[in-house]
């Protein structure tokens, strides 16, 4: 099952709301974010119901009133063996929820929905189409955290190594055999928008006139690393979703019962993967660079022709090779000893 794309509107929450908390962002400058386009989101007390904010604007500055220092995002599994103490919501099973920290006190935003008494069926009512709301709408539940969560909560916080993450990610993911076939995106060196301009675009409604398209982090940091990679896993999961939806080969045979099982575990360890992946950009946006390549230049300075690949890699830039003196001592006392030769001997 592909990862709900509110995660998206959870991604952009942290970063931009914590330019917001640390930076004093101008609510100007992100509130239409198109990212947010046709989503009403509302945050709720889980154990008394009570309606806290109607909207994320009012969210975050209560919370920065309250002397909130950050929000950061992660994964649901920490949460799994939790108790939900109100039986009138459901929470729902999303990847992702967001976490306010102020001071020692760290509390959890979790999405889930209001449950009414009087149904009871395992299935949603089915609301007439005409009757439905034109915005997803979700409600971010607050929950405090004890301090073992708050211990698992803060090992997200911890900086990442971006080389080693993307060396495994490649091997995992995008090396795999599995991935033959697959296109690296056109717009991978890109901002990732989280959204296609054309779709922008293409809506009609003039409540949208005023979207902003922006990236889902501030591009005030080049976070190069986790804007291609975005591009690159949303990509890969297409692909593989076309091919678990058409399982066929290049020469129309079609995948074998093992081929088909084994493309839907390769599909839930990139929704995995991908999960992990958002958490550490969501909370590290900033530093979402790799370490540049450092390669020699063999054109400056003297060559060495017998050189190899890995002389080539431990050799500095710009640092040429030096002729030892003691060579030139020896061609000196060579050339002297010639001489004398020479001389006793008539040449």
């Amino acid at each position: 099952m592909a990862l709900d794309p509110i995660w998206k509107q959870q991604l952009t929450l942290v970063t931009y709301g914590n330019e917001y908390l640390q930076q004093n962002l101008s609510f100007q400058h992100w509130l239409n974010h198109s990212i947010f386009n046709r989503h009403s989101l509302s945050f709720r007390d889980l154990s008394s119901q009570h309606l806290l904010a109607q909207h994320f604007q009012i969210w975050l500055e209560a919370l920065k009133k309250q002397g909130v220092q950050r929000i950061s995002l992660h994964s649901s599994s920490i949460l799994s063996a939790e108790k939900n103490p109100n039986a009138n919501v459901e929470l729902l099973p999303i990847a992702h929820f967001i976490v306010s920290h102020k001071q020692q006190q760290k509390t959890a935003w979790i999405l889930g929905k209001e449950l009414a008494e009087w149904y009871s069926a395992d299935q949603d009512y089915d609301i007439p189409r005409s009757q439905q709301a034109q915005a997803r709408q979700e409600i971010f539940w607050r929950f405090e955290l004890n301090p073992k969560l708050a211990k698992r909560v803060e090992a997200d916080l911890q900086p990442p190594n971006w080389d080693d993450i993307q060396l495994y990610t490649d091997n995992e993911l995008f090396n795999s055999t599995l991935s033959q076939g697959f296109n690296e995106p056109a717009q991978r060196d890109s901002p990732y928008y989280g959204i296609a301009a054309e779709k922008i675009t293409a809506e009609t409604d003039s409540t949208l006139i005023n979207s902003q398209y922006l990236a889902l982090l501030p591009t005030d940091y080049s976070a190069d690393y986790a804007h291609s990679t975005l591009h690159r896993l949303e990509a890969l999961a297409n692909y593989i979703q076309h091919k678990q939806l058409q399982p066929y080969h290049a020469d129309g045979s079609e995948l074998t019962a093992e081929q088909q099982l084994n493309l839907r575990h390769f599909s839930q360890k990139l929704e995995d993967l991908s999960t992990k992946f958002i958490v550490k950009v969501a909370n590290h946006y900033k530093s979402a660079q790799l370490t540049p390549v450092v390669m020699a230049n063999p054109l400056d300075g003297a060559s060495n022709i017998a050189s190899s690949a890995k002389d080539l890699k431990s050799r500095k830039i710009g640092s040429p090779q030096k002729v030892g003196a003691s060579n030139v001592i020896k061609l000196i006392l060579l050339t002297i000893i010639i001489c004398v030769c020479a001389y006793y001997f008539g040449l």
